[in-house]
């Protein structure tokens, strides 16, 4: 992902609601500040492109820390950022959206507290990484949250064994570096 220039991130900055603004210039680092600030700009763009709202959206959480849109509770969203890349999805059905570097190490620890035992036979970077991604898609996409190796290491059982209520589409993206994952609801 390209860096902006000063005057790009506050051109860009200047055209988001005062509460992402805010969330924004909380990162520490400027690589962070312009992910969070390209995932929102994509999210207002497909907002645009799908609804014809041009307004820049402002978030309140539901219960589970979900986000929506003020005023256009009916549309869901997900919004994802990492180094190499930001993902945004819409629709008028619940969405979870993840995007995740390929990291060359994974740590045994961590696979061993998100992934089944099956999972973590021929663990691969790419395997997991799109392990991750699946999972953390269907957590944004429910809002339940990430809570413990209880819930992460089965997540996906059902769906291996087709008796999933999700859907999941995985793209990997091994000459950037980076997998996608988004998660609606079976049809």
């Amino acid at each position: 992902m390209t860096s902006m220039t000063e005057k790009q991130f506050n051109d860009c900055l200047s055209k988001v609601s005062e509460q992402r603004r805010e969330k924004v210039l909380k990162y520490r680092f400027q690589a962070g500040r312009e992910q969070s600030l390209k995932a929102y700009m994509l999210l207002q763009r497909l907002l645009k492109e799908e609804y014809g709202i041009t307004e820049p959206p402002v978030f309140r959480e539901l219960e589970n820390g979900k986000p929506v849109i003020v005023g256009h509770e009916d549309i869901h969203f997900n919004m994802s950022h990492c180094k190499y890349a930001v993902a945004c999805a819409v629709s008028n059905e619940p969405v979870g959206i993840d995007v995740e570097v390929i990291k060359e190490n994974v740590k045994d620890n961590l696979a061993r507290y998100v992934l089944s035992d099956s999972e973590l036979e021929d663990l691969t970077p790419l395997k997991f990484t799109r392990l991750w991604t699946m999972k953390e898609a269907v957590v944004k996409l429910t809002g339940r949250g990430i809570t413990g190796k209880e819930q992460l290491r089965p997540l996906l059982d059902d769906y291996y064994k087709g008796k999933s209520p999700w859907q999941i589409i995985t793209k990997d993206f091994p000459e950037k570096n980076y997998v996608v994952s988004i998660c609606t609801k079976a049809k």
